[in-house]
């Protein structure tokens, strides 16, 4: 009786999958109870449609399957069913890439309809036999007892997927499934009430994977370490049923736990590791596979969505619509559940059946109603509900670790290579979790967890032994990488409500309730939730899908194919949130890293997918209004957050620098490195670093799910409304809170001391959008392609000298190698400087230089025809602290620049009497540009670009103490090696091994002494040579090599040509206020009575209040003013994009432009309240216009230019006199010698301490390369410069007597322009009323006396015309005469002797009447007549 219902059961299994077996015989050894069958081969075409994944079987064999039926005891011992060894190999399905181009939907279609065909007859055919009459309610319940208790035992199951050179397999040694009671203990279980729960335990033991690569014969010649060596993990599953008699459980959770997982991958694994892992995302994209092209991405998106971050599965689409919009019905395209087995969602629903039990398969009515039920023919009947199901993975710790490898030949010639391995990296992680819950299609929720997680550096790299177990470093020196908390601090909170938590309610017999609507879902997993739990980091994936109709009926087969417009409403949502964050990026931790990037880019796969390009189709005809208001009030998008919190990474010195041999393979030029010499490693104690840190970083980008719908619909409409549009992008929004940087150093203990802040804390904006399916808006000009807009509150960098030698020196140490490996070290009283040890007095404290920038906002957008920007800077300042020295010496603090500052009055010295504002709040800001470029490759008639620019007034004072910041040295100890050195620059260790290679005489030579011979390029080359190693060289080498005199020359061509192309059409108008320069001969710090950081309002508090105010001399530079021709004002800061009043068309109609320049003045103020005037208030107004044409005669289109430039200027007026003289004399002698000694220290080099290697071969002729002709390069970085020769920059004085200085003289410079782009030529014309100049002294034969001499010129006029064959000069002065005056007290001016000629040059001589013109005051007194 029982054999009749069983025997079936199972033959029904095992002749579905195995090939050749005879029935007759099976049933009659089943009856024995034992079945053993040998060598048995699998039928892998059904495999392969049952799996439905895009891989085939190559082979499958079972060795050996045993099945043990207990005829006697069926209701208390389980059936057993053995496999023995099971072997099966597979492959990508040949073509499964070639299926996705070719578009060729009916093949796929075709195969799952007959794969749909094969299945339907087998289950009405099982089921045939039970029809006539059901068995009766016992031997029902024995059956489900049977089904439900069987046990699955499979020793040695062996899976391999073979891929290009790739050999991926896997081993797992044993893996048992049985019945497990409520403490997970083997049992034979049956479903009772009230509970209505079984449970199963799957045991897995020794699990390896082993990742091989093979050769083009297909055999592996030396075998890699495995990725996973014997790991044992547990499933746990849980069943809830309805009822008795349900066929399907209600609530099914599927949990895997592992205790230890670890993962060993060494460099050669890496590329092969990377490309399954791109197979994996491949898969669950559906880029591989059923999914065909033809059927675009319609056919997959939600299915895609409903999946995420589970192993992938092919997602074989059947899709009832070309288009989303086009036919409604896409949303419901699954209304069917057979339908719905295209996505590997359904595909896992598939094993539902296979994993509870198999008693369905003698009921047919199930599948009858699975067959039709969701067809909208037969609506009477319903599916059953979809399930609950719950996936989890568990694992307790992990371990990633990297490894290097070294191929070692055997003894025997025909042994394989062995590979010995090196560990270099090690990534560790803590509680990993991973949940998936889902409700058939309408939710789905992946989360995924870390508590802790870390990375450490292990052994040594690339021959540099800094973590060998004979260096006896500190673990926490080693680790560089750490995330979260520890399990011993955090406790078992990634297992909560988990099967393996005793906790949760299925292990005390509760059933669970779950969270099944987005709504309640977020406001349960919040961010806060998600770090309480997982302290490291925390996914949240939620993806739904809701039926807009009635919200409450979630049944979704219900919706009948018909309804025009969609009733689903997708969403989906990523929510990451990573914990407190340190990083700390060594030479150690960057060599590991880098190493193993330039490991992954060693070998290049094809691509499984390959880019498509966009295809744009206009067959489908417009959108109708239902479809339009239906998307106006729903769009489904994908949004994804991303939160990063407390972030700390520190950049230490390089130790060691190696990089010149991994920079180059990175960046894509695969240059073979030379050898390296290591030296023996030894830590660096103390250690600078450069630290920043971050509270809180938020990131969310949004893009449409169904991207080529929308925009094919709504790049369809004539006007769409701005939500349509706004939904067109993809949007990413990023904000930065509480960013800091600064210095720190690692002590001999290994900590860090605390931060010295260079950035002191700030917050900013970015927000960006970007088109979607560009081609689809080609020709609508006016939609927007992208879009950015960045926000900066506020910004601020303050710093002494030493701090930036000591972040110079660090920034040198990892661009600059030094290819013996040697490590830099640091002058350790810049080091002392730096960081200063509390209580340490320090002899003169240096002045802290501090620049800050407020509201900086600037926005760029482009569109098909233009691209443009515009932005504003709110305001600059920059000062000078000097901290107290001693007791009662208070913080000076002195202003250094200031804008926006009010400087229209500043031209006069009369400001300083007379009542001024302060400085408002409201001020305009500093500066407002717009610009405006056309798109390359248009219509040249399109008009050309547009600059609009407005800077308001600044105030500069360039006080003595920027000299006493830039000429800041660390006091010097007595060592030898640091009086060589100019400056607290890094020092080789091997100094004393560098000078001596440079020679001694010429290492002494003093810096002023003039020495071509050691300034020139051929005979460094020749110094540098004789050790090459010790010598540091660039990490990343300069492409281009030194450039010859032709092609500079080629150079300025382009340079012209550019230029003449950015400005012939160019709207220009560009508005400059004063900038008001004070040059003080001491110090001028701001009195406490001042608003901070105003510099006028100092200057003129020094003025009425202190004797002693310090000389200084104020230069008022010009308003300025540039408008190009037919311009009329507008705005400076304009809404983008932007239309001119009057757009230049053709070339060169930009032109003239009027230059207007107005209130340029320069004045003294000297102690004692006085103000001298040096230039009075004067300007000019000018006129440039320049015209071209290409010569005909040139083959490469050459262009000719005309100059032509007329220049207006107001009479100048020059007073000058002793103390002004002296003032002036003063400043420029301090600025010269300030000038000198940062020569001299080599402050003003590109690198001051580490020299170029010299770059190919050296220029033929020595004079070329010295003249003054080449690239500024080659003169300041000489490659002798570190062996103490003077460099090229000091070599050279202005009055030098070599043979070859300054041999280019303008009118070559001018000739060879116009040799090079065409023909230059040249007209100007200057216009000058007037010149007076004052000398004011005392008379030495008389006291109380002051002479005055005045010399003036008028009507000055001159002219210079430079064509190809000449070159004309006029000049015309209409008179000429200097006369004297003489000043007693009380009696006024008065002429001096010989009615006070000197000298009269005009056409008619005039005497007599003195000076009336002397109306100006010069200085307080009696009004002149």
């Amino acid at each position: 009786m029982l054999e009749s219902y069983v025997t079936p059961l199972l033959m029904s299994y095992v002749n579905k999958y195995i090939k050749n077996l005879k029935p007759s015989d099976l049933q009659l050894s089943l009856w024995g109870g034992d079945v053993v069958l040998s060598k048995l081969d699998l039928k892998l075409d059904v495999l392969e449609q049952e799996l439905k994944l895009p891989f085939t079987f190559m082979s499958g064999h079972i060795h050996e399957l045993r099945i043990h039926v207990p005829w006697t005891k069926l209701g208390s011992e389980p059936v057993v069913i053995t496999i023995n060894t099971m072997e099966c190999i597979l492959k990508l399905r040949d073509g499964a890439q070639d299926d996705h181009e070719s578009g060729s939907s009916s093949t796929s279609r075709s195969v799952s309809d007959s794969s749909k065909a094969v299945a339907k007859p087998r289950r009405l055919q099982q089921a045939a036999p039970s029809d006539p009459d059901l068995p009766p309610g016992y031997v029902q319940s024995l059956i489900r007892r049977v089904v439900n208790n069987v046990n699955i035992v499979v020793n040695n199951l062996i899976l391999k997927y073979v891929e290009d050179d790739i050999v991926l397999s896997v081993n797992i040694t044993s893996a048992e499934c049985y019945t497990v009671d409520d403490i997970w203990e083997r049992a034979f279980m049956d479903i009772t009430a009230p509970e209505l729960v079984l449970r199963k335990v799957i045991n897995f033991a020794d699990c390896t994977v082993c990742l091989d690569k093979r050769n083009a014969s297909g055999k592996i010649e030396f075998y890699q370490d495995p990725l996973l060596y014997k790991c044992s993990f547990r499933t746990r599953l849980h069943f809830t049923y309805d009822n008795i008699n349900s066929k399907i459980p209600s609530v099914i959770k599927i949990q895997t736990m592992v205790e230890s997982l670890k993962l060993s991958i060494t460099d050669q694994q890496l590329p092969m590791f990377i490309r399954i892992l791109e197979l994996i995302i491949a898969l669950y994209y559906g880029e591989i596979g059923g999914h065909k092209e033809g059927e675009g991405e319609e056919g997959s998106g939600h299915v895609r969505e409903a999946g995420t971050s589970l192993s992938g599965m092919d997602v074989d689409m059947e899709s009832q619509g070309t288009s989303q919009y086009s036919s409604q019905d896409f949303y419901m395209q699954s209304g069917n559940p057979e339908e719905a087995d295209q996505g590997w969602v359904s595909w896992a629903w598939s094993f539902v059946p296979a994993i509870v039990g198999t008693e369905e398969e003698g009921e047919e009515g199930l599948y009858q109603q699975r067959e039709t039920g969701g067809i909208p023919n037969s609506p009477q009947q319903h599916t059953p509900k979809d399930p609950i199901v719950s996936i989890g993975f568990y694992c307790t710790k992990a371990s990633v670790t990297f490894k290097l490898t070294e191929t070692q030949s055997e003894s025997s010639y025909y042994s394989p290579q062995k590979v010995k391995s090196r560990e270099v990296l090690c990534l560790e992680q803590e509680g990993i979790t991973i949940e998936v819950l889902m409700m058939g299609e309408p939710f789905f929720d992946c989360q995924i967890g870390f508590v802790g997680c870390r990375a450490l550096c292990l052994k040594g790299i690339m021959g540099v032994r800094d973590f060998e177990e004979n260096m006896n470093r500190r673990e926490e020196d080693a680790v560089f990488f750490s995330c979260g908390d520890s399990l011993s601090s955090k406790g078992m909170t990634y297992l909560t409500n988990s099967l393996f938590d005793y906790r949760s309610p299925e292990n005390n017999g509760v059933r669970a309730e779950f969270i099944l609507d987005a709504a309640n879902h977020k406001e349960t997993y919040t961010e806060i939730a998600g770090m309480q739990r997982f302290g490291a980091f925390y996914m949240d994936y939620l993806y739904t899908m809701e039926n807009s109709n009635d919200k409450d009926s979630q049944d979704f087969s219900v919706v009948s194919m018909e309804e025009v417009v969609p009733a689903v409403q997708e969403t989906s949502i990523k929510r990451l949130v990573v914990g407190p964050l340190d990083v700390r990026l060594h030479s150690s931790a960057v060599h590991r890293i880098l190493k193993m990037v330039t490991c992954a880019m060693d070998h290049e796969y094809e691509p499984y997918c390959k880019p498509q390009r966009e295809m744009v189709e206009e067959s489908h005809g417009p959108a109708t209004p239902e479809e339009i208001s239906s998307l106006e009030e729903f769009i489904p998008t994908r949004l994804t957050c991303l939160t990063l919190l407390q972030v700390s990474v520190t950049v230490s010195m390089a130790e060691f620098n190696l990089l010149h041999t991994l920079m180059p393979v990175i960046m894509g030029s695969k240059a073979a490195p030379g050898p390296v010499n290591v030296s023996v490693f030894q830590p660096v104690r103390p250690l600078p670093s450069v630290k920043f840190q971050v509270e809180r970083v938020n990131i969310e980008h949004s893009v449409p799910m169904y991207a080529p719908e929308l925009v094919s619909t709504v790049s369809s409409l004539s006007q769409p409304s701005d939500n349509l549009l706004h939904h067109c992008y993809a949007h990413l929004y990023l904000k930065v809170f509480g960013f800091q940087a600064g210095l720190t150093c690692q002590d001999s203990t290994g900590g860090f001391l605390p931060l010295i802040p260079i950035i002191p804390s700030f917050s900013t904006a970015l927000y960006g959008k970007l088109i979607q399916m560009p081609a689809y808006w080609s020709k609508r000009s006016s939609v927007l392609t992208t879009e950015c807009i960045f926000e900066l509150p506020h910004f601020t960098v303050q710093a002494t000298r030493a701090q930036t030698l000591l972040l110079q020196a660090i920034c040198q140490s990892w661009t600059h190698s030094v290819v013996s490996g040697a490590p830099l070290t640091l002058s350790e009283n810049l080091l002392n400087e730096v960081y200063k040890a509390p209580g340490v007095k320090s002899p003169g404290p240096s002045p802290t230089l501090e620049g800050s920038v407020q509201n900086l906002e600037l926005k760029f957008c482009s569109r098909a025809t233009v691209k443009c920007a515009s932005g504003t800077v709110g305001a600059v300042k920059v000062c000078a602290r000097t901290p107290g020295s001693g007791e009662g010496v208070k913080e000076k603090l002195v202003p250094l620049i200031q804008g926006p500052s009010d400087t229209k009055e500043l031209h006069m010295s009369r400001w300083l009497n007379e009542i001024r504002k302060p400085e408002s709040l409201l001020a305009p800001d500093l500066l407002a540009f717009s610009v405006q470029v056309p798109q390359q490759g248009d219509d040249c008639r399109n008009s050309g670009a547009v600059l609009l620019v407005s800077v308001q007034g600044i105030a500069v004072n360039v006080d003595p103490v920027f000299c006493t910041w830039l000429l800041y040295q660390p006091h010097r100890g007595s060592s030898r090696q640091q009086q060589q050195t100019p400056g607290p620059v890094p020092l080789a260790k091997r100094r004393d091994d560098e000078v001596s290679v440079g020679s001694t005489p010429l290492a002494k030579q003093p810096s002023n002494q003039a020495s071509d011979y050691a300034s020139s390029p051929v005979k460094t080359k020749t110094v540098t040579e004789s050790r090459p190693l010790s010598i540091p060289m660039k990490v990343m080498p300069d492409t281009a090599a030194v450039e010859s005199w032709t092609t500079s020359e080629e150079r300025m061509k382009e340079l012209i040509a550019h230029a003449w192309d950015a400005v012939k059409r160019l709207t220009l108008q560009l508005e400059v206020q004063p900038c008001c320069v004070f040059l003080p001969n001491d110090s001028l710090p701001s009195p406490s009575t001042i608003i901070c950081g105003d510099i006028p309002g100092t200057v003129r508090s020094w003025y009425h209040n202190q004797a002693s105010m310090p000389g200084t001399l104020v230069v008022c530079l010009p308003q300025i003013s540039v408008l190009s021709a037919g311009h009329k004002y507008m705005e400076p800061l304009q809404e983008l994009p932007f239309v001119v009043s009057k757009p230049i068309l053709e070339e060169g109609d930009a032109f003239p432009w009027t230059i207007s320049l107005s209130q340029f003045s320069v004045y003294t103020l000297l102690g004692q309240q006085r103000s001298l005037s040096l230039l009075e208030p004067m300007g000019c107004t000018s006129t440039l216009a320049v015209t071209s044409h290409k010569l005909q005669s040139c083959s490469e289109g050459r262009h000719s230019f005309v100059v032509c430039l007329h220049v207006d200027l107001q009479p100048v007026h020059v007073k000058c006199s002793n103390p002004q003289v002296q003032l002036l004399y003063e400043l420029l002698l301090s600025w010269s010698s300030t000038w000198a000694r940062l020569q001299r220290h080599g402050i003003l080099r590109q690198t001051s301490s580490i020299p170029e290697p010299p770059a190919g071969a050296a220029p033929s002729s020595p004079v070329r390369s010295s003249a003054g002709t080449a690239l500024p390069d080659t003169s300041t970085c000489s490659p002798s410069a570190d062996f103490g020769s003077p460099t090229e920059g000091d070599s050279v004085p202005a009055g030098d007597d070599s043979p070859f200085a300054d041999t280019v003289t303008l009118e070559q410079k001018t000739s060879s322009i116009g040799g090079t782009s065409g023909k230059v030529s040249l007209w100007m014309q200057w216009m000058l009323p007037k010149v007076t100049v004052k000398l004011f002294a005392p008379d030495p034969t008389a006291k109380k006396t002051e002479m005055c001499v005045i010399s003036e010129l008028e009507d000055l006029s001159a002219s210079v015309d430079v064509q190809d064959v000449y070159t004309k000069i006029k000049c015309k002065v209409g008179s000429f005469n200097i006369d004297h005056y003489r000043c007693r007290p009380g009696q006024g001016w008065h002429s001096g002797h010989c009615e006070g000629l000197i000298l009269q040059c005009k056409e008619i001589a005039a005497y007599g009447g003195g000076y009336s013109e002397l109306g100006q005051l010069w200085r307080s007194g009696p009004v002149l007549h």
